[in-house]
């Protein structure tokens, strides 16, 4: 079941124009299950979540150009978000085989990349100035150039995560109403689209 929740707003409550409604129908056409509006000014972001990618509880710390240490100093990404007017914030629902499947984890991330991309594609013709984020580490490439000390071979396109930014997704759910847990044999992903 897709569920959309579009809270009243302006054309053109961020820095440049953009068009809610083609936002959100863009985020359902690839994929999502949801999604919803909301002030920039109303994300909660919390710096001290940085220290969990130091102590490197993904695996992912110096190890993906758009992970920690490398995606920038935390100050700066929140301050670069602060800046925008708009949110549109949406999740994916993946199916599992039971509770815990792991791998119906690593792939339902795979597909919520992929519906990151694909609407970040999208964008490019709805609000080309838009911040796209997803969750976790950018999975563009099979192997992050960051491995063997290369630049990033997709900067233009390469997708950095909520989390990195110091948002507080668990606040985000609640503020949009969408659901952060949608049952024992799923997972959730969120991403956002400031504007």
């Amino acid at each position: 079941m897709q569920e959309t929740i579009v809270e009243p707003g302006g054309e053109g409550g961020g820095p440049a124009s953009f068009d809610e409604a083609g936002l959100t129908a863009a985020a359902l056409s690839c994929g999502a299950a949801g999604s919803a509006m909301t002030d920039a000014a109303e994300v909660v972001f919390r710096p001290e979540f940085r220290g969990m990618c130091r102590d490197n509880r993904c695996g992912n710390f110096g190890r993906n150009w758009q992970c920690p240490p490398d995606v920038g100093e935390i100050d700066e990404l929140i301050a670069g978000l602060k800046t925008r007017g708009r949110v549109m914030v949406f999740h994916f629902i993946g199916r599992l085989a039971r509770a815990y499947d792991w791998k119906g984890m690593q792939a339902a991330a795979r597909d919520f990349s992929t519906l990151v991309l694909d609407l970040q594609k999208k964008l490019g013709q709805i609000s080309p100035a838009a911040k796209v984020l997803g969750a976790g580490p950018c999975l563009l490439c099979e192997k992050c150039a960051c491995l063997t000390e290369e630049p990033c071979r997709h900067p233009g396109r390469a997708v950095s995560s909520l989390e990195a930014h110091g948002v507080d997704v668990a606040q985000l759910a609640r503020l949009t109403g969408l659901k952060y847990n949608n049952g024992p044999e799923t997972v959730t992903y969120f991403g956002a689209v400031f504007v």
